[in-house]
């Protein structure tokens, strides 16, 4: 009977050659390789110093304010009737994010969505005004306009930048002076005052 010692197995996670250094001690406490101390409940690293914590929630808030939109004073607005002079929508359809549940999916309402066309013809800066009566449609009214591809109008070889906005209606009735009141509701009268 052989009576060598045997050793534990070997980790399929440590790689052939690497063994795996036990955590030794300093100063009554476990140290984690590279020096790092590790706190007493199971082995996670020490909190974050106050520094590091509004460093990392000032960054938090820096994301957060450029993700609304930023449009420049040097970009065109174009009120939506005039947006075909500049450029021209290619979508025949679009795809669409719908919630499954929510709040008044299935009522008549309207999105106003304020958005930058590059000079790419790809749509950015999308910001969702207003939705009529509020609800859980905005999500998809973003998303339509983020699906939207245009190419330069007749008015715009150079493909100049606009900023403007679009009215989305959703589950309008067949009443043609009902859909008006309803979409009605989403003009964004004092465009572009207010929206850049």
């Amino acid at each position: 009977m052989n009576r060598a010692k045997s050793h534990p197995p070997r980790s399929p996670f440590v790689p052939k050659g690497e063994e795996s250094h036990p955590l030794r001690y300093e100063g009554g406490r476990r140290v984690a390789a590279g020096g790092c101390r590790l706190s007493r409940s199971f082995g996670r690293m020490p909190y974050r110093s106050l520094l590091q914590r509004q460093l990392a929630g000032l960054a938090l808030a820096l994301i957060i304010a450029s993700a609304t939109a930023a449009v420049g004073p040097n970009v065109q607005a174009v009120q939506p009737d005039q947006l075909p002079n500049y450029w021209v929508m290619t979508n025949t359809s679009l795809n669409v994010d719908v919630p499954n549940s929510g709040v008044n999916l299935s009522k008549p309402t309207c999105s106003a969505v304020t958005y930058m066309i590059g000079s790419d013809g790809v749509t950015r800066d999308i910001v969702v005004r207003k939705t009529i009566p509020a609800g859980d449609l905005k999500v998809t009214a973003a998303s339509a306009v983020k699906d939207m591809h245009y190419v330069p109008g007749a008015s715009n070889a150079a493909r100049s930048p606009v900023f403007t906005y679009i009215i989305i209606p959703f589950n309008l009735p067949a009443d043609p002076a009902t859909r008006k009141k309803i979409t009605d509701a989403c003009i964004l009268k004092d465009f572009p005052k207010g929206y850049r």
